[in-house]
């Protein structure tokens, strides 16, 4: 027979040293590598990405998204100088109305009652204003085209909207200052 080189030196093969192994530690070792390989295959399985979030209504700025509008001036009493505003809001997304006022000097305006006004979408909500004149020689003769100053607050800003309200208002402004101002008026003094 003829000799077998070998080249490097003679040390035990892979399967010797695996049947060299005591049969718990094998046991082990094929349990780790089972459950190494159903974890891949579990993981590999599961979508990787998250499902998109639902897409978010983004809320507008307040003065995009709410209309207000004259409606009437009632409850004017002539022995206070004062009077209530009535307005109406609309919005298409939750909105405060926090404050009302006028740009003159002689006019005082509060929200009645002096809180703010929730208005919700879909329904439209009542805004009433109780207003003072403070000084009757402060005041025009005619109101034309008076703005109003409105304080909106919703979930993105609060906001100051600044409108005129239409020839309605400026009309209906007019006669109520010659009503608390006239010379009928000048003959009482103002209470309150």
């Amino acid at each position: 027979m003829g000799d077998i080189l070998s080249s490097g030196p003679d040390r035990p093969r892979l399967f010797e040293r695996w049947e060299a192994l005591p049969r718990r530690a094998r046991l082990l070792i094929v349990a780790l590598v089972c459950c190494g390989l159903l974890g891949w295959a579990v993981v590999s399985v599961l979508p990787t990405d998250r499902p998109a979030p639902a897409a978010r209504h983004k809320v507008p700025y307040p003065v995009h998204s709410t209309r207000i509008t004259f409606v009437r001036v009632t409850d004017v009493d002539v022995a206070r100088r004062s009077f209530r505003i009535e307005l109406r809001a609309v919005t298409r997304d939750p909105v405060l109305v926090r404050r009302v006022t006028q740009e003159y000097r002689a006019l005082t305006m509060e929200l009645s009652p002096a809180q703010p006004v929730t208005v919700r979408p879909g329904k439209a909500e009542r805004v009433w204003v109780t207003a003072r004149v403070t000084s009757c020689r402060l005041l025009p003769v005619r109101a034309r085209l008076p703005f109003l100053d409105v304080t909106l607050r919703n979930a993105r800003a609060s906001q100051d909207l600044s409108f005129i309200p239409g020839d309605r208002y400026a009309r209906a402004l007019t006669r109520v200052f010659r009503t608390v101002c006239g010379p009928a008026a000048r003959s009482r003094p103002a209470t309150g």
